[in-house]
């Protein structure tokens, strides 16, 4: 295998890899985040 080619599917593979390590990361560090002034239905008062 050319060393082009296997430089260019270690950035794809690294790409892939990537992504769901950012969502995971955003998720994470937004797990409890609360808007002012956004409308949220999972309290029993969200109908104000």
């Amino acid at each position: 295998m050319p060393t082009e080619t296997a430089i260019i599917i270690t950035v794809i593979v690294l790409v892939f890899a990537t992504f769901p390590v950012a969502l995971g990361w955003a998720a994470y560090y937004t797990r409890n985040v609360r808007t002012p002034g956004a409308t949220y239905f999972d309290t029993p008062d969200s109908g104000k």
